[in-house]
């Protein structure tokens, strides 16, 4: 049995083992820790350190720590329950590594073999150093939450360190090592090294997929407003076309003296007037029909609509990308209001220009509360793999401005508002 004071080591190192490797499961899968997590977490950290105060072996307290990390995490992602279970694994192989690492070469270093002894005092001193650096390693991976790269190049590094400090190991003469115990770290440390490759490729692979689809649905959202456009100018043009007969039939009336018939019969004529009036709101014509026809769209479903746009000249601000994102929130908004009550059936639409950031605000009304998975915003159609794509279009979008999106919804109003940032573009 442990005396107290490594009982309370080790459950100090067990916390922060435990809670570092859930953290990095969370950043890895895009989940948000709650405190039911912590706390969870923390009591799995109790029962790790009981388990090594009775003697369990260390293949099954690993076993424990495995379980705890992938209960947690799948409480959050059931639906990425496999990767989760390979981080974990991945990262108790690699804690490990580092900690029979740490401890060999403090033992190297003082020719002592009592750092390498389980539950010797000595040994503690690697693995709170092991725990010291991956807590510097935690607070600075959270300094570095806009630049997703940055956690797989430092696991990369920290993996090839480890296989390097596990083949030297094993070729050192100082410290009376198991030949057996060297040569599996090696192993697992190659594991590891292959583990890191397949997440990398697969992450890749999955990325690639995402923004193929991106495409494809960006492809599909410019195809619709095309035929939209084309249906409406299509109408302007019969509609011009048969102008002068229209004029003659008013005219008729009016001489025959039915004022009534002639009153309905313009206000007949007002309905696909109304549907392609045109309006200038920001200078691109592309941008123009698309507010244009979805505020026709509202109007006739008897949803209330206001604009209100301010929008600035020559900037880098592609018409395709700004196409992308106010087609998205558009039609996102249509579908909502519809299903709102009267008193919250409208829609708003915010353009603004503050300094060098362009604000896109869109507000309306809804019937049914927006779902959310994850803390993300999903679908509320059955076929969700033909869509949910829109927000994470509009993401893909934004991104290229530097730009972000949120989201707020209470009180039957949704509201979500991208702000993107644009450099003045010099004309001739």
């Amino acid at each position: 049995m442990m005396d107290w004071v490594q009982i309370l080591s080790y459950l100090f190192t067990n916390e922060v083992r435990l809670f570092l490797g859930l953290y990095l499961v969370a950043r890895l899968t895009d989940f948000s820790l709650e405190r039911k997590a912590l706390l969870l977490t923390g009591a799995g950290g109790c029962l790790v350190t009981i388990l090594q105060a009775v003697s369990l072996p260390a293949i099954g307290v690993i076993a424990v720590e495995i379980l705890v990390i992938t209960a947690v995490a799948w409480y959050y992602q059931r639906e990425k329950i496999n990767l989760c279970l390979f981080l974990a694994v991945s990262y108790e192989i690699g804690v490990g590594l580092w900690d029979y690492l740490l401890q060999a070469g403090l033992g190297t270093l003082f020719r002592s073999d009592n750092f390498v002894e389980l539950k010797s005092p000595e040994s503690l001193a690697g693995i709170w150093l092991v725990r010291l650096i991956m807590l510097g390693l935690a607070v600075f991976l959270t300094k570095q939450r806009e630049n997703s790269s940055v956690p797989m190049r430092l696991t990369s590094v920290v993996v090839m360190l480890g296989l390097f400090g596990a083949i030297t190991l094993s070729e050192q003469t100082i410290l009376p090592l198991s030949d057996d115990q060297t040569g599996t770290w090696v192993i697992l440390s190659m594991v590891l090294l292959f583990s890191v490759l397949f997440y990398r490729l697969s992450r890749q692979r999955a990325m690639e997929l995402e923004i193929a689809q991106l495409k494809q649905d960006q492809a599909e959202i410019l195809e619709r407003d095309y035929q939209a456009l084309s249906r409406t100018y299509e109408d302007n043009a019969k509609l011009y076309h048969d102008l002068h007969n229209h004029i003659e039939a008013i005219y008729q009336c009016l001489i025959q003296g039915d004022i009534q018939e002639a009153v309905q019969y313009c206000e007949d004529l007002r309905t696909p007037v109304r549907e392609i009036s045109q309006t200038v709101w920001t200078g691109d014509k592309a941008i123009d029909y698309l507010i244009s026809s979805k505020m026709a769209l509202a109007e006739q479903e008897q949803i209330r609509t206001k604009v209100n746009i301010e929008y600035p000249h020559n900037t880098n601000i592609r018409s395709v990308d700004l196409t992308t994102i106010l087609g998205n929130l558009l039609d996102n908004a249509l579908d909502a209001a519809k299903a709102a009550p009267d008193k919250v059936r409208f829609l708003n639409l915010t353009i603004r220009r503050i300094n060098a950031m362009l604000i896109i605000k869109v507000e309306n009304g809804y019937g049914n509360a927006p779902k959310q998975e994850s803390g993300n915003l999903i679908t509320s159609k059955a076929d969700k793999a033909s869509h949910g794509w829109g927000l994470k279009s509009v993401q893909t979008a934004a991104d290229r401005y530097d730009g972000t999106i949120t989201t707020d919804y209470k009180n039957g109003i949704f509201g979500a508002v991208v702000t993107l940032s644009f450099k003045p573009v010099k004309t001739e």
